[in-house]
């Protein structure tokens, strides 16, 4: 994600961008998907097979979390040289 802006108080273009993820909602969602496919494999009676492809499917299924959640990251932003912090949202 590229940002690029001024201060909104200096209007310096002096910033420190740093991302920020929402870690605790990552864990929840992959560990809920995890649970859900192995409850699936279990219910199955999986031989290898199925569970090789109940594996696949879990990591596809968290690829897909993981893009939807990287995008909506927040940036906080700090101005370098009046020190002022603001935070931009995925869609500023």
């Amino acid at each position: 994600m590229e940002v690029h802006g001024n201060c909104p108080k200096c209007k310096s273009l002096k910033i420190d961008f740093k991302e920020s993820i929402n870690r605790v909602l990552y864990v929840v969602i992959y560990a809920f998907v995890l649970m859900v496919i192995a409850w699936i494999g279990i219910r199955l009676n999986g031989t290898p097979v199925i569970f090789l492809f109940l594996g696949l499917t879990g990591a596809f299924l968290l690829f897909i979390v993981r893009l939807i959640l990287e995008r909506r990251k927040v940036i906080h932003c700090t101005c370098l040289d009046c020190g002022t912090k603001w935070l931009k949202g995925p869609k500023e």
